[in-house]
């Protein structure tokens, strides 16, 4: 009997330890209006909790910027329609000659017990508030010491500053650029060669296997080897060698570690992403094919991952083609004014020969294309865009015109 006792209550301190360990966590951005002290308390405290923590960090891409009032007074109904367990939001501003940071941290459990509070600090010190936050955070979890220190944080203003100012000039070339220079000062930085070292997998050429080596063996110092985002680090450098040398066992050396860190930390979806694109380069497309599924699976409110998987998956229509219409149709959920994606959805039911879906789809494609091309005349004036969008909505008409025949 005793025996028995004791097996339930291991099994029920091992089921709330679990649901307890991997809490969902929404961290609202809100305006930072080039406030680089702004945008450095939600970078560093999502990239923290993504790496030492348990937490399922779940991503916010508003339509629009918020600010922290607005953000505050619907707290407990965009926690619930974000399907998270607790969430943060956060204001700062300037005071005498240092910085005030306003935060909530709200429990769905304990909705009408908020954790807010204002925190001051001199600017070079800013990095104490920003760990002050971060404990906040951490009581509702196992307690974390992997907190921020100065020189990780000063080393990182100059950063901060460039990013920030350089949000409307952040093409390619200009990324680069900051990149390489912050690179020669800062290589052993976590927080921000965690932003290089996806630049180099995403951009990187030959000549960035050095700068990624370097990145992988200090991650090796900092974490542990069975760290989750460690062993990410490990698939992108062998993922970027591939793609350089094309080495098979490179290939398989970067799938492995994809693997490890899916096992580690399986609720995150950029990992299968990335699995799924190591599969691409091995020729496999049916275990891509899984891995975005899995990924979207996670979180499927990420349409640039979602418009990967119709590509894949439309190699075999025949097989994937409900499954295709699906994902289009969760892309046009989340954008209306997605035209790639009706334009597609309509093309398809176009070609199955079901009229009434096409017409449906055709004119949902004929309202986005007039709304693109009043963005275009009112917000960004764009006559390479404005003459592609003419000829769209003609060859739309055309098509509506046919299917009413």
């Amino acid at each position: 009997m005793i025996k028995k006792i004791f097996i339930i209550f291991f099994t029920i301190i091992t089921i709330s330890s679990i649901s307890f360990a991997q809490k969902k966590i929404i961290i609202f951005e809100t305006d930072y209006s080039n406030n680089y002290n702004s945008y450095a308390v939600k970078d560093i405290i999502i990239k923290n909790l993504f790496v030492n923590s348990d937490f399922h960090i779940i991503p916010y891409m508003p339509y629009k910027k918020n600010n922290y009032k607005e953000i505050k007074s619907k707290i407990k109904e965009l926690t619930l329609n974000n399907n998270a367990d607790l969430s943060i939001t956060y204001d700062l501003f300037k005071y005498k000659k240092g910085l005030v940071l306003n935060y909530v941290i709200f429990d769905r459990e304990k909705p009408n017990e908020w954790k807010e509070k204002n925190i001051y600090s001199k600017e070079e010190n800013f990095f104490e508030s920003i760990n002050k936050v971060l404990e906040d955070i951490y009581s509702y979890s196992k307690k974390n010491d992997n907190l921020i220190t100065k020189d990780e944080y000063v080393s990182l203003i100059g950063y901060y500053s460039q990013i920030v100012n350089n949000i409307e000039n952040n093409n390619d070339e200009n990324k680069k650029k900051i990149y390489e220079m912050f690179f020669n000062f800062y290589k052993d930085n976590m927080y921000f060669n965690m932003d290089y070292l996806q630049y180099l997998t995403e951009k990187g050429n030959k000549n960035s296997l050095n700068d990624m080596n370097i990145i992988v063996e200090n991650m090796e110092k900092s974490l542990d080897k069975n760290n989750h985002y460690y062993l990410s680090a490990l698939g992108d450098l062998y993922y970027s060698k591939y793609k350089i040398n094309v080495e098979n066992e490179d290939i398989d050396i970067s799938i492995e570690n994809y693997i490890k860190a899916i096992n580690a930390k399986n609720y995150n979806y950029i990992y299968y992403k990335k699995l799924a694109n190591a599969y691409i380069l091995k020729n496999d497309y049916d275990n891509a094919s899984k891995s975005y599924n899995e990924a979207i699976k996670i979180y499927d409110k990420d349409t640039a991952l979602i418009k990967d998987a119709v590509y894949l998956l439309k190699k075999d229509m025949n097989q994937n083609g409900n499954l295709v219409i699906e994902y289009l149709k969760k892309i046009i959920d989340i954008n209306k004014n997605d035209d790639e994606a009706l334009e597609e959805l309509a093309g398809i039911y176009e070609n199955l020969g079901d009229k009434y879906n096409a017409q449906i789809y055709y004119t949902k494609l004929l309202e986005a294309v007039n709304y693109n091309l009043y963005i275009i005349n009112n917000e960004k004036p764009n006559p390479v865009l404005y003459d592609k969008y003419i000829k769209k909505r003609n060859e739309i008409t055309k098509k509506l015109d046919k299917l009413k025949i």
